[in-house]
C-alpha cells in the first residue's frame, strides 16, 4: 500500500512538473529594448519591432526571428538588425521607405526581405505569420501581426509612428485633419483584440500627449499595452495612469532591457 501511494505521488509531481514545463514554453516573453523597440518571444518565434537601441540576447537557432521597421526614422531604424543573420532563419519585413538596395546589399539576399506598404496583408511561412499593415500619420506603416503556432495564435499591434500627432504650434485646421486621418486608420482595427500592444505616448506633446493612446484603447482591446516612443522620460506612463486608473492593462515601464512574462 506505502509503495503504491509513493508511486502516485510521484505520478502526481511528475505531472505537475510536465504541466509547468508547458506553460513555462507557451509563455509570451517580452523585452523592452528602448523607445519603441521590443522583443517579442512565442514557442517558436522572436518578433524583433523596430530596433534602434539597447542590448540584444543570443537568440536562439532553432526559432524564427521576424524583424519588423516600420519607417527609415533614426529612432525607429538601426542597421544593426542585417547582422542578426543567422542560418537563414531570419525574415525581415521592411516599410518601403527603407532603401532597399542598401538592404538587399547588407543581407545578400532578395528572398529574405519583404518590403511593405500600407493597407495590405502579407503571409510568411505558409501562413504560420499574417501580416496587415496601416497608414501611418507620420511616415511608414504600422503592424498588425498574427503568429499561430498549434493550438495558440498571437496578436499584436505595434504602431510604429501612427499616432495622433497634434500639437499646439499647429494650426486648428492640420490637427483636426490628422486627428481624422488617424481616427480613420483606427477603424481598420476596431473591436479587434491584441495579446501586446505597443502604442506611443509621448510627452512633446504637452496637453495633446494623451490623445492616441486614449483612442487606441477606446478602438481595440488589449491584454497588456506598452506605451513607448517616450524619449526616455517613462514619467508620462504614470501621469497617463494617474489620469486614467482604469488602465491596469498598461505597463509602467521603468528601465529598457527588462523582460515582462504573461
Amino acid at each position: 500500500m506505502y509503495i503504491a501511494k509513493r508511486t502516485m505521488s510521484i505520478y502526481m509531481v511528475m505531472q505537475m512538473l510536465t504541466i509547468r514545463r508547458m506553460e513555462n514554453e507557451n509563455r509570451m516573453k517580452i523585452t523592452y529594448l528602448g523607445h519603441s523597440g521590443f522583443l517579442v518571444e512565442t514557442k517558436e518565434h522572436y518578433l524583433l519591432f523596430d530596433y534602434y537601441t539597447g542590448k540584444l540576447p543570443v537568440f536562439l537557432p532553432e526559432k524564427k526571428l521576424t524583424v519588423f521597421v516600420s519607417h527609415s526614422h533614426q529612432d525607429h531604424y538601426n542597421k544593426e538588425i542585417y547582422a542578426l543573420w543567422h542560418d537563414g532563419n531570419v525574415t525581415y519585413v521592411l516599410s518601403k521607405d527603407i532603401r532597399r538596395k542598401q538592404a538587399e546589399e547588407l543581407v545578400g539576399r532578395k528572398d529574405k526581405l519583404l518590403f511593405v506598404k500600407a493597407h495590405e496583408t502579407y503571409s510568411l511561412e505558409e501562413s504560420v505569420v499574417i501580416i496587415e499593415t496601416l497608414r501611418s500619420t507620420d511616415a511608414g506603416v504600422a503592424y498588425v501581426v498574427t503568429v499561430s503556432e498549434g493550438t495558440e495564435k498571437y496578436r499584436f499591434y505595434h504602431a510604429g509612428d501612427l499616432n495622433l500627432w497634434k500639437w499646439a504650434e499647429e494650426t486648428k485646421a492640420h490637427n483636426n485633419n490628422m486627428e481624422a486621418n488617424f481616427r480613420r486608420e483606427m477603424e481598420r482595427i476596431k473591436g479587434r483584440y491584441f495579446d501586446a500592444a505597443f502604442v506611443p505616448l509621448d510627452p512633446r506633446q504637452e496637453e495633446f500627449a494623451f490623445g492616441g493612446m486614449d483612442l487606441f484603447l477606446e478602438t481595440a482591446e488589449a491584454k497588456v499595452v506598452f506605451p513607448m516612443h517616450f524619449w526616455k522620460h517613462p514619467e508620462i506612463i504614470r501621469a497617463y495612469l494617474n489620469k486614467r486608473p482604469q488602465g491596469k492593462n498598461i505597463v509602467e515601464l521603468r528601465e529598457e532591457g527588462r523582460t515582462y512574462e504573461f
